[in-house]
């Protein structure tokens, strides 16, 4: 292991990335099939390194946080009978530990499919708004069309966590604020529906299920370059984008926020006829799942990878395909016209192999792949190179239950290094407990957790991979002195998992209280132990010193 000057970085990811495209992304999936309460961690191995034990069924949606903390969505017991219901939303410390455990579950609401964290550790959580046949008509839905007591139209809260079971709504947006109707002309909201494309129409589709449900959103994704949010909408075979900027004031309304436009619509694609501005021809999207945006630092950044399930449809075939769209810079609409683009930046499909009716999701990785789960064909997990075209890292997930074997979503996880700590106390002293999962291809080589206190970038190259640790006096010591307390399990051997533990100890009041000025992280190397030479280098963890 040998330390390489800062500037070869940039050549060495480049390098790096490069045999990437040959091959499935190095690091972890996470996916919490339906007929379990668990949720899994699966290595490039297709092994299970980690499981996190739950009490429900998953309520489709799971993400591990900036933090390291599993966010999930549950389905718990009672509300409508309906595909995707959750209900309750959690958050789950690697060991288990209910960190938050919130309810959106009454005769008003009730969360489903999807949930979404945001940089200020809030969370967007998708509701249905639970409301009767009555307020539907009174909104100018055609009676005609409704067979069913209830009328659930989709909602997006944002909840800032409060405690272990407690919330608060700080920020909302309701669809049916933002309605448009030609069938009843008593009716505020009545219009010619072509003109009004950032408003949604209440009679389109023209049929709602027996549920009384009329969009069954089921996706939800943020763009923090741009504070944006997408909705997907299966039923009305198309996205939405929203501004979140706005007030919840603003929201309910058509003005505010940093568009101007309050909550209507800024785009939407997939389906012009929903807003009277295309044909059957023009329709681009099929019960699509799993919208969302490229993150900022992938190949295609700001844009949308969808999966579009039913993309055989128009040609009477049952094939899935999977798509990327270019989002567009600017949102103005020309009178009369549609939103583009009118093609796909990427599209895969394989007719006859490649089709799963409903659930799954795609998204773009680090190294340009996209990571694809067919949610009911088996389930299927693969990786598209960026080619468009050629498959790699094909596998069938371990532990899904036989009956019904499905999952909604598969996340690719690049964390490999957790702590229960973030801080210590200087006077009172305390410990910070590591988890080091590097994962199965990784068993039985040699390991060494170092820290720094002159921050994560640039960071310092080993043997071509990047650790992101500055190196520094506190760096070379417990390169120095591993597992000499206070380092505990510094150094030592992987397990069959790739796995193994260590952690730090700081004694109470062994140091003055101006050493809480210093702010610490922590990662680790993995040597190969053959050739000693460093083939995985973690994330870092942050681990403050506080009075």
């Amino acid at each position: 292991m040998d330390m390489a000057h800062t500037p070869f970085v940039c050549a060495a990811s480049l390098i790096l990335a490069s045999s990437l495209f040959a091959q499935g992304a190095d690091g972890f999936r996470l996916y919490a099939p339906h007929g379990t309460s668990n949720t899994y961690l699966v290595d490039t191995n297709n092994n299970v390194v980690h499981t996190w034990p739950g009490v429900l069924p998953p309520g489709n949606g799971n993400y591990i946080e900036p933090d390291g903390t599993l966010l999930r969505s549950e389905n718990i017991p009672g509300g409508p009978p309906i595909g995707g219901r959750g209900g309750g939303v959690t958050r789950v410390a690697l060991d288990g530990t209910m960190i938050w455990d919130w309810e959106y579950a009454d005769a008003d609401g009730w969360a489903h499919h999807d949930v979404e964290p945001l940089p200020n550790g809030n969370v967007l959580v998708l509701v249905w708004d639970r409301m009767t046949q009555a307020e539907a008509i009174d909104a100018g839905r055609d009676p005609a069309t409704l067979p069913s007591p209830n009328w659930l139209p989709d909602a997006i809260i944002e909840v800032e966590q409060t405690g272990l079971t407690t919330g608060n709504i700080v920020w909302e947006w309701h669809i049916m604020d933002h309605l448009i109707q030609d069938f009843d002309a008593t009716k505020a909201n009545f219009g010619v529906v072509a003109d009004h494309p950032e408003l949604v129409d209440i009679n389109f589709p023209g049929d709602t299920l027996n549920n009384g449900e009329w969009n069954h959103c089921n996706a939800l994704s943020y763009c923090p370059t741009r504070d944006i949010i997408l909705l997907n909408s299966p039923f009305q075979d198309e996205f939405w984008i929203i501004d979140h900027s706005t007030t919840t004031a603003e929201a309910a309304g058509h003005t505010g926020g940093n568009f101007g436009k309050g909550g209507d619509i800024l785009y939407r694609w997939g389906n012009p006829q929903s807003y009277d501005r295309g044909t059957a021809g023009d329709q681009k999207l099929f019960f699509q799942h799993g919208s969302n945006f490229i993150p900022p630092g992938r190949p295609g950044a700001g844009n949308v990878v969808v999966f579009n399930n039913r993309a055989g449809t128009p040609l009477g075939q049952n094939f899935s395909s999977v798509v990327e769209i270019a989002i567009p810079a600017d949102f103005t609409l020309a009178p009369g016209a549609a939103w583009g683009p009118t093609d796909y930046v990427m599209e895969y499909s394989d007719p006859g192999n490649f089709y799963s009716q409903n659930l799954s999701n795609a998204e773009r990785l680090e190294n340009g792949n996209t990571l694809v789960c067919s949610g009911r064909e088996g389930p299927r997990f693969f990786e598209i190179l960026p080619d468009g075209v050629t498959i790699v890292a094909e596998t069938t997930p371990p532990n899904v239950p036989a009956a019904p074997g499905f999952v909604f979503q598969v996340s690719h996880i690049s964390r490999s290094l957790w702590s229960d700590a973030t801080e210590i106390s200087v006077s009172a002293g305390g410990t910070a407990n590591f988890d080091l999962i590097a994962g199965s291809e990784h068993a039985g080589d040699q390991y060494l957790v170092l820290g720094s206190a002159a921050g994560t970038t640039p960071g310092t190259v080993l043997d071509g991979m990047l650790l992101p640790l500055n190196v520094d006096g506190y760096f070379l010591t417990m390169l120095s002195f591993p597992n000499v307390f206070p380092f505990v399990n510094t150094t030592g051997f992987l397990d069959a998992n790739g796995r193994a533990t260590a952690s730090f100890t700081l004694p109470a009041g062994i140091l003055p209280p101006e050493a809480a000025a210093f702010d610490f992280h922590h990662a680790y190397v993995v040597l190969d132990a053959a050739t000693q030479d460093v083939v995985h280098t973690s994330n870092a963890v942050p681990l403050d010193w506080v009075n």
